[in-house]
């Protein structure tokens, strides 16, 4: 504690002045106190030959005297060095009592160059001058930032002048708390003649430091802190310097956070009200009014009995109570729309529904109290007649396999936990971001528009040979590799916009691959990264192509959504490729064999298979034993196999794969009057669409399938009973019968032969040394047949963990981290389609860095409609900032407005891989001017050989508006379109099993008519209410399980592609007799006729759907619409990509081709 206490006093200002002292002895007047006078400061002033010394007691009362000598020999010392100029500054050195009635004091006197007054001074210390500090002093005694601008206060800053209070020591921030800096003085070392009347340049002494004082970008800085003696230079005088100072902590960080209280300060006066984060706070507090609003609005039912519905736990029926048709009607009119609405069982009303307690008026969601523990479901039938509401009950984790059980009577009213949870999540966040509360002060400065920037470090190379490999193309390219040095090197945030095809997942999987090498050997590198989007499935896209040092990331979700697949895959390929290590040698396939066949023996003694499976089993096995057993084995094995192989045949039955999918959809069909008025003649349908290929249903039972397919009457069909037979009896026929011919019985002569061959391997691998191959077995098996443990193994030893910006900070993720928050780097792909207030979530949570993918050409973040209608009608300004993009907003900033020193944090990428060269050109010059896209990849690479389009990438396939117009309300669609789109399909699609084909619209009324189409072209199947292509479109050529076509809007198709995209336009009605000067901005009808183009091209006109839609294709895009519609002079100029393709297709161009209208597949 001795040695703390000494490193906390200030350093005295005696022991800082720098050169020899002069020392003089003279009288102590008996009427000075002599007590505490050593090592008081004492003013000496000459008034012609008379020298005065004052001294300041202990008490604060000052007392001045003559000054005289204790011998001749100290008047003339003192005499030389104390002139009227004041420039000398004396202190008590030593007392001599030892004379009776005499005192005799000791003067240590130094000589100044000067005493001057600088009025205010702030000086700031950098991380050069605080590590300095810090390295003096010494770890111990100086631990952060913080201790180190308190011992540079102590050993530089002197108390004031006597007379004054001098506090024992001072703390950073003294000077803030007492409302201005205090007094002090500062020793400083000056050339001769160096006018010091105001801050110069200069060096500053104290204790057994020296620090030199410099402006820097117009504030004044300590430089060079360093271990010095106290004798100046030969050319050096001492000065004096009276300043009010303040010492402040310079460091990137502490400038950071000073930056990030100041745009706080603004916010919270009023002053920022319009800022970017301002603005997204007023628009959250509204969200939350609204949800609460939407749950009062829907209101709720009574109901005084459930049961489960068919026989399932699944579905549950509530019998409701009289009252409230109407909210009947409308959860009958939603689900009839498809759209989904989720309810709430509970006992007791919420106080907004009617039930105990009060709530405020300008409450929220978040405010409202919920019971806990309620069940869930989404509403899947509503019967007015009947007053019934089927729900699905969601299971929740711990109640995955048992029934679900709501309360006996109760209500249902709106479910909203789910977004409570979302608002909770974002309103963490705010707050997070708004006390402070995060690691990167820098972050709130930059999303109000304020190009802060952080410490840079020492900067990491680029590339590495495993990053290299991330690329498929061997190596990045120019941008790639720019981006990749940007997003590692950043101190804080780096933005890379990516146009379609030019590789950003790439390019996300080689920074993983960097991080992690980087960070490998002073980190811990486990699960250190995040990767985030804004839904599900981009996070599924985003880790299927993600592994570093070989592990896959990990995606994490609450409730288990989303795929697995790449786990899977990354199982299967690991498991691969050990067994072909293995078995490229004798003994590596011996012990392969000795495991598999006694696994298949165990397995056939405890679970006989079918005769046929048995079959495969024994040829597998005599492949794998092969030149391992003796032949006599070998041949009794094949003797088997032949024989069983002969039984299967004649029998006459062969499995067929469909079976499976077959009996589903008998088992799906609806026998109950409740049920078939639900789906009934979709099921049916479906049902019949499947017996088609099977033999297994006769005419009859056709018949009253396809009775039931098309059965459109009211109340309950007259052949219920009769289905319910025909359903049976089908099931009779694809089960039963099937398992009598083939159910399963073990033999002995089988069982015996597989011991046989067990043991003769085993025997053979004794004789040999194969220790490795045993373990690596046991690693094979361990992946293989324990997909739980290996989960758990990646949860712990993952680089990457991967989760929705709203997962980011749910307990699931927490838990995988041990319940740590925060993560080194957080990675945002698909950045632009996020919702600012969800963006914040994953971004509050990064400590070091944030790379921000995306690209605001494309799709945008969707806004609340309630609050956006609000505020279109109140606040445009505010609304037109709300739709502006966070991640547009900040490419904008860190690629053009940023003014800080340091490498610029924003790239773009400009090499597209995806198109064919004329599309890739056609995209940057529609949507990415100033610079367009580069298409490295030559044209014969995207070949499509499709007959009918001479081998051209882009194609218009017109449908004038005489085939047939536009139809519907908000939702358009064109029947027209469809059915020209299902013909082109149908000509190409079998023909070409190697391609895929996307059909996108803008329109969900559209897409749900294209389907129809393809389903009556043979193209698709019902599925349910919804439909999907049929089994031939689901696999490729080699069989291999291949989605080779989709149809989605275009929300649903960003970040996927096609070889062959369709675009359906849908949008035809003939123009008005418009002057087309109308178009020009500055004629008085031009209101007219922006009014026309809004309601006759829609979503058309938004150049960002209109990137997404047509740049989805490789090798071919056709576009499917009414021509007219964009090549008259009355076409605006939003629909120019439009216009533009049309011109590529049309005649002279030999870039594209106009096809027939109208011709047939």
């Amino acid at each position: 504690m001795a040695a703390r206490r000494a490193h906390d006093r200030p350093v005295p200002l005696a022991d800082a002045l720098p050169g020899a002292p002069t020392f003089a002895w003279v009288e102590l007047p008996g009427a000075v106190p002599a007590d505490g006078i050593v090592g008081r400061e004492v003013v000496l002033a000459r008034f012609g030959p008379t020298l005065t010394a004052s001294h300041t007691g202990p008490d604060g009362s000052v007392h001045e005297h003559p000054v005289r000598g204790r011998t001749g020999g100290d008047d003339d010392a003192l005499r030389t060095v104390v002139t009227e100029n004041d420039h000398v500054i004396a202190f008590a050195d030593d007392l001599d009592e030892g004379e009776p009635r005499r005192r005799w004091l000791r003067l240590r006197v130094h000589e100044l160059a000067g005493r001057f007054d600088w009025g205010e001074l702030r000086v700031g210390a950098d991380e050069a001058a605080l590590g300095s500090a810090r390295s003096i002093a010494g770890d111990r005694q100086v631990r952060g930032w913080k201790d180190a601008l308190g011992w540079l206060e102590r050993q530089l800053l002197f108390p004031e002048p006597p007379g004054g209070p001098s506090p024992p020591t001072a703390t950073p921030g003294d000077a803030a708390r007492r409302g201005g800096p205090r007094p002090r003085r500062l020793v400083a070392l000056v050339a001769p003649g160096q006018d010091m009347a105001e801050p110069v340049p200069c060096r500053l002494v104290g204790g057994d430091i020296v620090a030199t004082l410099r402006k820097q970008n117009g504030e004044w800085r300590l430089r060079q802190v360093h271990r010095e003696t106290r004798s100046a230079r030969e050319h050096e005088r001492t000065a004096l310097i009276d300043v009010r100072i303040e010492l402040f902590d310079a460091t990137v960080k502490a400038g950071l956070k000073r930056q990030m209280r100041e745009e706080l300060s603004r916010l919270g006066s009023g002053e920022g009200e319009q800022t970017f984060m301002a603005v997204w706070r007023r628009y959250h507090e509204l969200e939350n009014r609204y949800a609460l609003r939407r749950m009062r609005d829907l209101g709720f039912l009574e109901y005084t009995r459930w049961s489960y519905l068919d026989d399932t736990e699944d579905v549950v029926r509530f019998e409701i109570a009289g009252g409230r048709d109407g909210l009947l009607r409308r959860l009958r009119e939603e689900v009839g729309a498809g759209h989904e609405t989720e309810l709430e069982c509970t006992v007791q009303l919420p106080e907004i529904l009617g039930g105990s307690g009060r709530v405020e008026r300008d409450a929220g969601l978040l405010e409202l109290e919920l019971a806990k523990g309620n069940e869930t479901g989404e509403v899947v039938h509503a019967d007015v007649e009947s007053r019934t509401v089927d729900m699905r009950l969601v299971r929740r984790g711990g109640d995955a396999d048992g029934p679900v059980m709501p309360p006996a009577q109760g209500f249902l009213h709106a479910a909203v936990r789910g977004d409570r949870r979302r608002l909770d999540r974002r309103n963490r966040a705010l707050e997070r971001l708004l006390q402070g509360r995060i690691p990167l002060p820098q972050l709130l400065p930059l999303l109000q528009g304020v190009p802060a920037r952080g410490k840079e470090r020492r900067p990491v190379p680029a590339m590495s040979p495993a990053a290299e490999k991330c690329f498929a193309q061997g190596r990045p390219n120019k941008e790639q590799e720019l981006a990749l040095r940007t997003a590692l090197n950043t101190p804080d945030i780096a933005v890379v916009q990516g146009p379609p095809g030019t590789g950003k997942t790439q390019l996300i999987a080689a920074l993983q691959v960097r991080l992690a090498e980087e960070g490998r050997g002073h980190a811990v590198v486990s699960r250190s990264m995040l990767l985030t989007s804004y839904q599900h499935a981009a996070v599924d896209n985003l880790v299927e192509r993600s592994t570093v040092w070989d592990l896959p990331s990990m995606k994490i979700d609450s409730r288990n959504r989303g795929s697995t697949a790449h786990i899977d895959n990354w199982r299967t390929a690991t498991v691969r490729a050990l067994r072909e290590e293995m078995g490229g040698t004798p003994d590596g396939r011996r012990t392969l064999a000795m495991r598999d066949v006694a696994r298949r023996a165990a397995e056939y003694g405890t679970a006989p298979v079918p005769a046929e499976e048995l079959v495969r089993w024994l040829d597998g096995i005599a492949g794998q034993v092969r030149g391992l057993v003796p032949d006599e084995l070998l041949g009794r094995l094949e003797q088997i196999a032949t024989g069983l192989r002969a039984a299967t045949r004649a029998s006459g039955l062969q499995a067929d794969h469909r079976r499976e999918s077959t009996l589903r959809a008998v088992r799906g069909i609806r026998c109950e009057p409740i049920s078939f008025g639900d789906d009934g003649p979709l099921m049916a349908a479906a049902a019949l669409d499947h017996l088609d290929r099977l033999p297994a249903a006769d005419e009859a039972h056709r018949e009253l399938l396809d009775r039931a397919a098309d059965w459109d009457g009211d109340g309950t069909p007259p052949f219920l009973d009769e289905l319910t037979a025909v359903r049976d009896e089908l099931l009779d026929r694809l089960t039963d019968r099937a398992d009598r011919l083939f159910r399963p019985a073990a033999r002995a002569d089988v069982a015996d032969l597989l011991n046989e061959i067990v043991d003769e391997l085993d025997a053979r691998r004794r004789e040999t040394a194969e220790g490795v191959h045993v373990a690596l077995l046991e690693y094979l098996e361990a992946l293989d047949g324990d997909p739980e443990a290996v989960l758990a193994t990646l949860r712990l030893y993952t680089t990457s963990l991967a989760a929705t910006c709203q997962q980011a900070d749910s307990r699931a993720v927490q838990d995988v981290k041990d319940g740590e928050r925060l993560f080194d780097t957080v990675i945002v792909d698909e950045a632009a389609r996020a919702n600012p207030l969800d963006l914040l979530i994953p971004l509050t949570l990064a400590a070091r860095r944030v790379i921000l993918v995306g690209d605001q050409n494309q799709l945008p973040h969707m806004l609340e409609p309630d609050v956006e209608r609000e505020l279109r009608s109140d606040a445009v300004s505010e609304l037109a900032t709300l739709r502006e993009s966070l991640f547009g907003r900040m490419f904008t900033l860190l690629h053009n407005g940023d003014d800080t020193p340091g490498p610029r944090r924003a790239v773009r990428l400009r090499e597209q891989y995806r198109m064919h060269p004329v599309l890739g050109t056609f995209v940057g010059d529609n949507f990415y001017p100033g610079g367009g896209l580069d298409s490295p990849r030559p044209a014969e690479q995207f070949a499509h050989r499709l007959d009918g389009y001479g081998g051209r990438p882009a194609a218009w396939l017109p449908v004038p508006h005489a085939a047939g117009g536009e139809h519907g309300g908000q939702s358009k669609s064109r029947t027209a379109e469809a059915v020209a789109i299902a013909r082109e399909l149908r000509r190409h699609i079998r023909a070409r099993p190697d391609l895929t084909f996307g059909v996108i619209s803008f329109y969900g009324a559209q897409v749900r008519l294209i389907w129809e189409q393809l389903f009556r072209e043979g193209l698709a199947e019902r599925e349910g209410p919804s439909y999907r292509p049929v089994e031939e479109l689901r696999r490729d050529g080699d069989g291999v399980e291949r989605d080779r076509l989709q149809v989605g809007t275009v929300d649903a198709f960003q970040g996927k592609q096609f070889d062959v995209a369709l675009l359906s336009v849908t949008r035809s009605s003939p123009p008005p007799p418009f002057d087309p000067a109308l178009r020009d901005p500055a004629h008085p009808g031009h209101a007219q006729y922006e009014e026309w183009t809004r309601r006759a091209y829609g979503h058309l006109m938004l150049a960002n759907r209109m990137c997404v839609a047509m740049s989805r294709q490789e090798r071919l895009l056709v576009v499917v619409g009414d021509a007219a519609m964009f090549t008259s002079a009355l076409a605006p100029e939003r629909v120019r990509p439009l216009s533009e393709f049309h011109r590529l297709c049309a005649p002279p161009s030999a870039s594209g081709v106009l096809l027939e209208p109208g011709r047939r597949g």
